[in-house]
């Protein structure tokens, strides 16, 4: 068996209880048994919802304590049973996401980001902001597709913002290019889920996927830097 094959799976009633937080298995299709309405739960978890948003916008309250209080509230009501709340947590992913937020506030604090930024700044005489926007797109890209788009964005954020104090133009180009470049998991399986999901099941391998990959990737790298610099004026 290999990751994106498809299972005909001959299994009992509750198969699907347990298998719905597995996250070994992707259900592509089962018969779903309705289930009854309750309109004032509906209404307690968007009236919630909406009144988390609308203080956390007009007030000085966080918004993770707002909606802290809409998933308490939803405890209490057994809206959001306890143990459902505990298998949807992702512990890898979040202990991931705070190891690269805080190696990108290590390479802020620490000048590392200005020394790597100073590197790619000798390039200057050669390149436009727009080509920078595309080398800075294709370094992240080529991260997100081996080591996850969290951590690429952790590490070239802090980069990309120093490149652009330096050369004294806006970050929010520079920002947004990280953020287009780790989204555009084109040229591997393993760069996103739904890369995943079709690999084993359209028997695609690794060369299909970077044959097809690289030239929507290159598209969508010049595509991005064009815009971007067309429209913050660089």
């Amino acid at each position: 068996m290999k990751a994106g094959d498809v299972l005909l799976v001959f299994s009992g009633n509750n198969f699907i209880s347990r298998a719905k937080n597995n996250r070994a298995f992707y259900i592509l299709s089962h018969i779903e048994e309705a289930e009854e309405l309750n309109v004032k739960k509906v209404a307690v978890v968007f009236g919630g919802l909406i009144v988390a948003i609308v203080l956390s916008a007009s007030s000085s309250i966080s918004l993770l304590l707002c909606l802290s209080c809409v998933l308490l509230l939803g405890i209490l009501l057994k809206i959001m049973p306890l143990n459902e709340i505990r298998k949807g947590l992702d512990f890898d992913l979040i202990i991931l996401i705070a190891f690269g937020l805080a190696f990108g506030k290590a390479m802020l604090n620490s000048g590392a980001s200005v020394y790597l930024a100073d590197g790619f700044l000798l390039l200057n005489n050669y390149l436009s902001p727009v080509l920078f926007l595309m080398l800075i797109f294709f370094i992240t890209n080529v991260l997100a597709a081996y080591i996850t788009n969290k951590a690429a964005v952790a590490i070239l954020f802090p980069i990309s913002v120093s490149i652009a104090q330096q050369l004294g133009l806006d970050p929010i180009p520079f920002i947004l290019i990280v953020s287009f470049g780790a989204a555009a998991n084109f040229i591997t399986p393993i760069g996103y889920q739904t890369n995943l999901m079709v690999y084993g099941s359209g028997g695609y391998n690794f060369k299909d996927f970077m044959k097809i990959g690289w030239p929507l990737t290159l598209i969508y790298m010049v595509v991005s830097a064009i815009i971007l610099s067309m429209v913050y004026g660089l």
